[in-house]
């Protein structure tokens, strides 16, 4: 007959074995996966606060599986931007489409008005614009509409389009704080990925805790007899 206590032994092994592949599984797959990118202004608030931490998916870089909406990461060549400058912006335009603004900050794409519950603000410091989106470009505008730095600045080269080659990722969710995770309705709908990479990890880590339970009992019944005091009650 097998000894109880080794089998209890083999399966808290088990269960500590599936704990810790669980979690290095999980960590490797954010670590692969996604990157970390600090908005630094305020010109997507209130969606996206300057100093928001924001989980970016690099699966959707370089454009791959855009949507209208979208908020990603993209380096700056606009003309003047810093060497290596990152925006948060959202996306309005794609290849192919003609993009309309008015002053009072309505924006329609392909004649189709797009309903924004995020924007905030009117195209005034920029006026009224009328443009096509150049193939393999895309048009960008943050939420502030009033005070943002966006396509609107550079209507007069490409028609303020940067190419989709430049997009880092697209913002999956606020990293810190954690309160703001689901803030932006548009990045929602992409949270099943990392919400199930991190009850992956706290599965885990839950594992771990169970196998490691009875040697930790034991540790602190051994610490607790050899306290003097306790030797003299159990004598």
């Amino acid at each position: 007959m097998r000894n109880p206590s080794r089998r209890n032994l083999s399966r808290r092994t088990l269960m500590a074995l599936a704990g810790l592949l669980l979690t290095l599984g999980t960590g490797l797959f954010f670590a692969l996966r996604y990157d970390t990118h600090l908005v630094g202004t305020e010109a997507m608030g209130p969606t996206f606060e300057g100093d928001d931490q924001v989980l970016v998916d690099t699966a959707g870089a370089h454009g791959a599986d855009l949507r209208h909406g979208d908020v990603v990461v993209v380096r700056g060549d606009w003309p003047g931007a810093p060497d290596g400058y990152r925006y948060t912006v959202r996306v309005i335009g794609l290849g192919g489409e003609r993009v309309q603004g008015t002053r009072d900050g309505s924006v329609t794409v392909n004649g189709t008005r797009l309903d924004e519950p995020y924007a905030h603000g009117d195209h005034s410091a920029y006026g009224a614009f009328d443009i096509t989106v150049p193939t393999g470009r895309v048009f960008l505008l943050a939420d502030a509409r009033s005070i943002a730095v966006d396509s609107r600045a550079y209507l007069s080269t490409r028609s303020g389009t940067l190419p989709a080659d430049a997009i880092e990722g697209r913002v999956a969710a606020t990293a810190w704080p954690v309160w703001g995770l689901a803030t932006d309705p548009s990045t929602s709908s992409r949270l099943p990925l990392p919400a199930m990479a991190g009850a992956g990890t706290a599965a885990g880590v839950v594992l771990l805790a169970l196998a490691a339970r009875p040697w930790f009992t034991q540790l602190r019944s051994r610490v607790r007899s050899l306290r003097p005091g306790v030797r003299e009650r159990t004598t």
